[in-house]
């Protein structure tokens, strides 16, 4: 009889301290002291604990608290942070440092199985002593097609594993003797691959190294009558993230691309440096080192930037980017004295970019120009409350630009954005007064594009009057802008306001002569479940009154109606009606929106009815002329089939403009597709029914491969559909239709013993009718844990012969411009 309610409720107070165990199954428990250290038993079948999103199962497990060591032996099952499962005889694990020793161990890591008598882990890794591998173990073969025997086996976290003193086995018979292999498990990358193209033949080699700093790929590339290629793909081992990749091909085209990413708390250094020929002949180069490399409130921080390209094709213009030849910039921390702060930073750089077309002295220099920069900022605060009710705030921020280039008067040119503000308010009972005075200027020149300003100034002070006392509220303000010397409007705001309702005042008036500028009024009355506002506005200048806004709601059980309309008192009359109408029942959903203009006489619906897995829809215009519709039904849930109709059309003197549209999709993974069509119904002007347009992408399985019987007799080849397809109706054209085709055809599987499969694709990419058939002819071998695979390309005119490994090969080989093919399992 299992007591593991009891069991749990002990433990969970038990290692309450450790904060890394959790026990969700058991039989029984012992609670020991052994030397002096308390001990615990747990026996079940099996014992089920979890950690730190890991799981752990055995038939017995002994936890010494103060080594914090868990033993587990009889059918030990581990599956850890990275997804392995690691079966064992027996498991001990530091719960201090994450390490682990095993004893008869089985792992399976993605599409490896890896075995062997004894297993440590320590710092992520997992180390195999005389281990033995295959990818082909869940293939169902009867012996593996390939695997490898080897002196020690390191999977690292992620997805590479290297093995050293290796013997390759074919069959299980021993093939050749490598001192180290490496593996990448997520990646499955065709690695030899012969062809022909227009140019003659090719021949292509991947081959995996691994050193003490690293490890990766040597790319070796021919062509017939061009020459050799050759490269490298390398990753470091080490603390710092660095990607190196190098590609030469013959004649003249480089690819490169260089990463490197080190991040401490001390000091952070990022760098990229890369080429591509085959899009621009250009080298872009980015540097950023930063100290700290994780910076505290209290520190310093200085950053260096370089970043820009290097043009290796002088008969083409270069692209105009920001360019940072280079750049350093350093920012204070906030100091704090008291109710004093100050915050500053400088940043100096030398900079190509795009010239300031406004700028006289930046276009004489081209659209395209070098000048170094300085920026110094600074920003202060101060916050005092120097007696009761009183307080006193100040602001300031400034930026400066400082240029190299000068204007035509001779004087070097910058840039300046200034702001200062100060406020004083002093509170006595309900009442408050306030003053405040701001200054804010950016004025001056760039010769760059990118940090140009535009030009401003402000210049104010203000004094406002407050009072409040709930629920009323009345505040005035006043000012004088000493920018233009004038007195700023006077504005006058009375709020009254409590549960249940809210009135708003407000009035704005000119001091110079302008006489009455604006005068606002809300008023809202909120007695649940109902809801009433109302709002008007009136421009003195213009002698004309906003709309009047009247609006009102009701608040019902799970969902709401509310009534808006809007009328104009200039002689307009009512302008619009807006209804809004919302509710849930459970999974059942309605809304309804309507619009009245009163002006265009146009009434206008829009409504939907979801009714569990079902929804409709309706969107209606009534106007003078004719009622224009659209009636939608939507059926199904993802991954599908999701269906979607929709009938669209006007009725004006008869039907008009008459379609159905129509739209199916799948994502389940023997069907995954989406198709359209639209279908013409009759109307005044045409009264034919025909199909306009229609189109079709993803893959589809018409139906599945049966393999043979004992004697190979029987089989019956699987057949699916995959690509893009679209058709056009043409009436203009001699054949009345288009068809785009986009790796658009059919694959044929044929299944044989130990899951082997054969597939044939045709696929077209081309327009139709007018251009000649150029199909690709794909045939895959797949033995699940590789795979050959033959591409004849009469649209390319070339042949290419390719070799990967791996498990499933065949799920990347048959992903043809990013649309899966069906047939597969």
């Amino acid at each position: 009889m299992r007591w593991a309610l009891m069991l749990l409720v002990l433990l969970s107070f038990a290692w309450a301290e450790e904060n890394v165990l959790k026990v969700l199954e058991a039989e029984r428990l012992e609670l020991r002291e052994e030397g002096g250290e308390e001990v615990y038993v747990l026996v079940g079948s099996p014992v089920r604990l979890e950690r730190n999103g890991e799981a752990l199962e055995a038939e017995r497990v002994t936890y010494f608290r103060a080594r914090r060591l868990l033993y587990l032996s009889g059918k030990v099952r581990y599956r850890d942070k990275e997804g392995r499962l690691i079966a064992a005889e027996e498991l001990q694990v530091d719960l201090k440092d994450e390490s682990f020793d095993a004893l008869s161990v089985r792992i399976e890591a993605k599409d490896l199985l890896l075995t062997g008598p004894l297993c440590q882990r320590a710092a992520g890794a997992i180390l195999l002593q005389r281990g033995y591998a295959t990818p082909c173990a869940s293939c169902g073969q009867e012996v593996p097609d390939y695997a490898f025997r080897a002196r020690e086996i390191v999977l690292y976290p992620g997805d590479r594993v290297v093995a050293r003193g290796v013997v390759l086995l074919w069959r299980e018979e021993p093939l050749l003797e490598l001192p180290v292999l490496l593996l990448y498990l997520s990646e499955r990358r065709p690695r030899l691959e012969v062809g022909q193209d227009e140019g003659g033949f090719f021949f292509k080699a991947d081959l995996p190294y691994v050193t003490a700093f690293g490890l990766g790929y040597t790319l070796l590339r021919y062509y017939q009558g061009r020459g050799f290629g050759f490269g490298f793909d390398h990753q470091g081992v080490g603390e710092a993230k660095e990607r190196y990749f190098f590609l030469h091909t013959p004649p003249d085209t480089f690819q490169y691309r260089g990463e490197y990413a080190l991040k401490r708390q001390g000091f952070s250094l990022t760098a990229l440096l890369e080429r591509d020929d085959t899009r621009e002949k250009l080298s872009r180069f980015r540097l950023e080192a930063l100290l700290p490399g994780t910076p505290t409130p209290q520190d310093f921080r200085y950053a260096l930037r370089l970043e820009g390209f290097l043009d290796h094709d002088e008969s083409t213009p270069p692209p105009r980017t920001l360019q940072r030849l280079p750049e350093l910039e350093v920012q204070s921390p906030t100091f704090r004295e008291g109710p004093f702060s100050l915050q500053a930073g400088l940043t100096v750089g030398r900079y190509l970019a795009e010239t300031n077309p406004l700028n006289r002295s930046a276009r004489a220099l081209g659209p395209y120009a070098e000048a170094g920069r300085a920026l110094f900022t600074h920003s202060e605060s101060l916050a005092l409350s120097p007696w009761p009710g009183g307080s006193l705030r100040a602001e300031g921020r400034f930026r400066g630009f400082y240029y190299t280039t000068q204007n035509p008067d001779g004087e070097y040119e910058r840039q300046v954005d200034w702001s200062l503000n100060f406020s004083l308010r002093q509170a006595l009972g309900g009442f408050s007064l306030e003053g405040t005075y701001g200054r804010s200027v950016q004025e001056g020149e760039s010769p760059f594009r990118f940090d140009v300003l535009p030009q401003r100034r402000s210049h104010q002070a203000t004094l406002a009057l407050g009072f409040q006392e709930r629920p009323l509220s009345l505040s005035l303000k006043g000012g004088r802008d000493l920018e233009g010397n004038r007195y700023l409007p006077l504005e006058a705001e009375a709020r009254l306001q409590d549960a249940g309702y809210a009135l708003r005042l407000y009035h704005k008036r000119g001091l110079e002569g302008e006489g009455p500028l604006e005068t606002q009024g809300e008023a809202g009355l909120t007695p649940y479940p109902f809801s009433l506002r109302m709002s008007l506005r009136y421009d003195h200048a213009q002698a004309r009154f906003d709309p009047l806004t009247l609006q009102g709601a009701y608040a019902l059980p799970g969902g709401s109606f509310s009534l808006t309309h809007r009328h104009g008192l200039n002689g307009e009359g009512a302008l619009t009606t807006d209804l809004t109408f919302a509710l849930r029942e459970g999974v059942n959903a309605y809304t309804l929106q309507g619009r009245r203009d009163w002006q265009r006489d146009i009434l206008s619906l829009q409504g939907q009815a979801i009714l569990g897995p079902q929804s409709l829809s309706l969107q209606a215009t009534l106007d003078r002329e004719a009622l224009a519709y659209a009636l939608g039904f939507r059926t199904g849930v993802t991954p599908g089939p999701l269906l979607d109709l929709l009938l669209s059309g006007r009725l004006q003197e008869g039907p008009q403009g008459t379609n159905l549209r129509l739209a199916l999709t799948q994502a389940l993974p023997e069907a995954g597709f989406r198709l359209g069509a639209n279908l013409h119904l009759p109307e005044v002007q045409d009264r034919e029914v025909y199909l306009k347009d229609a189109t079709f992408s993803g893959g589809v399985e018409l139906w599945r491969p049966v393999p043979g019987d004992t004697s190979g007799e029987g089989a019956i080849p699987g057949l699916s559909l995959s690509g893009s397809l679209s058709y056009q109706r043409q009436p203009l054209r001699p054949e009345g239709y288009t068809l785009a085709l986009r790796a658009f055809g059919p694959t044929f599987t044929f299944l044989g013993r130990e899951n082997t499969k054969l597939h044939l694709s045709a696929l077209l990419t081309q327009n139709l009718p007018g251009e000649t058939l150029r199909p690709k002819f794909i045939l895959t071998l797949d033995r699940c844990c590789w795979a050959l695979r033959y591409t004849l390309d009469a649209a390319k005119g070339e042949v290419r012969l390719a070799f990967l490994y791996g498990g499933q090969a065949a799920e990347v080989l048959m992903d043809e411009e990013g649309v899966r093919l069906g047939g597969l399992p």
